[in-house]
């Protein structure tokens, strides 16, 4: 018997189709192309052709998988032409007259079949599971500021960023909540596996700044997108010169052990960061550079105590180059944390928002952070 579809972002709704689905027979799937997904739907799958068929072909209740390589809602008939199945399977969200009448046509039998889940299973949908926010979040450790290119093109400077799981966040508080709007309306809610990380990246930071005056940074575009901890070294442009990744995974381990995220509240409307105040010396924009490097060292020597020192300063160094940076409502906040001999420094552009706390062990009111592992290249 043959059953058709995409089969994208494989559920238990699909492997319970696919076990009803071969109580008639040896189950052949005939797999709609990535090509047939644009032409129909106007997007690509969130998993390449390949990579479905690779996991169908895993399912014990699939017999044979073959992309079929026409297009349109019939598709599937090339498939009832080479092999000439008893039945056509289908759920109910996919019957149609055309496909029974294309059955018929080729005298195979037409069953359509209920979407119901597994006995104590949650229904699942693909459509639904697309509009789950799987998009990463990040956090700026170090060096915030430096994809600036009047700053880098001036002294150079890296930016270290923590790349972690998606987590239920406010909006308009230090998160990148901007650029990952930005990623929604070009790829939906998770990143494409279609391209590599600094591919993904300049398209973002192209799309999110075309036609702006002011370039909004690329820690943002680039920190959502790679995964792990990473060093963007930057000079003389508003992209990368360089990029060093940990891939250590004791390391990244150590690091979600002391690292941690406390909410203040979101940005008013109309706090402005830039008020005219700033102010970029060289000697100040050195110490910076310098803070940053030595923050990507602690991490790689696991040195809290030398990370603690390194967040603080790198705080300290932003509020007095942007004095905007921080608002007078969560200066107190600040200094307390590290008065307790924490790390403390404001998310994003700053102001107002979530505060990255670095402690021994877990303070009250912070929530845990999850380092995303998976790379888009792999």
């Amino acid at each position: 018997m043959l059953v058709a579809g995409y089969f994208d972002l494989l559920h238990s709704g699909h492997i319970r189709f696919l076990e009803e689905a071969a109580t008639f027979g040896k189950v052949i799937v005939s797999l709609g192309s990535d090509a047939n997904s644009i032409a129909s739907k106007g997007k690509l799958p969130v998993c390449s052709e390949g990579e479905r068929k690779y996991m169908l072909e895993a399912i014990q209740f699939v017999s044979r998988v073959e992309i079929a390589e026409a297009t349109g809602p019939l598709s599937f008939e090339e498939h009832l032409q080479a092999f000439q199945p008893d039945w056509f399977i289908i759920n109910s969200d996919g019957h149609s007259a055309d496909k029974q009448a294309c059955c018929e046509k080729h005298n195979v039998q037409y069953k359509v079949l209920e979407r119901l889940p597994k006995v104590g299973f949650t229904p699942r949908s693909s459509t639904e599971l697309r509009a789950v926010d799987q998009i990463p979040h990040r956090l700026d450790l170090a060096g915030g500021f430096f994809d600036q290119k009047k700053l880098n093109a001036f002294v150079p400077g890296a930016a270290v960023i923590c790349n972690i799981e998606t987590m239920t966040l406010a909006d308009r508080a230090g998160m990148s909540s901007s650029t990952r709007k930005v990623i929604r309306e070009l790829f939906g809610n998770r990143l494409p596996t279609n391209h590599g990380e600094q591919e993904l990246a300049n398209i973002i930071l192209a799309y999110e700044n075309f036609d702006q005056e002011y370039i909004s940074g690329a820690t943002d575009a680039y920190g959502l997108v790679f995964s792990s901890v990473c060093r963007f070294t930057f000079h003389n442009s508003y992209r990368p010169h360089s990029i060093e990744k940990i891939h250590h995974g004791e390391t990244l381990d150590w690091l979600e052990r002391h690292l941690f995220l406390q909410h203040t509240g979101e940005r008013p409307e109309g706090y402005q960061v830039f008020d005219g105040r700033e102010s970029f010396p060289s000697e100040l924009l050195h110490e910076y550079a310098e803070t940053s490097n030595a923050t990507w060292e602690a991490i790689q020597e696991q040195d809290l105590d030398q990370l603690i020192q390194c967040v603080n300063q790198t705080r300290r160094i932003q509020h007095r180059l942007i004095p905007g940076y921080i608002s007078d409502s969560i200066a107190d906040t600040l200094t307390q944390i590290e008065s307790n001999g924490m790390g403390a420094k404001l998310m994003g552009a700053g102001g107002v928002g979530y505060i990255m706390v670095v402690a021994q062990t877990q303070p009250p009111n912070t929530e845990r952070i999850t380092i995303r592992r998976e790379s888009l290249n792999l």
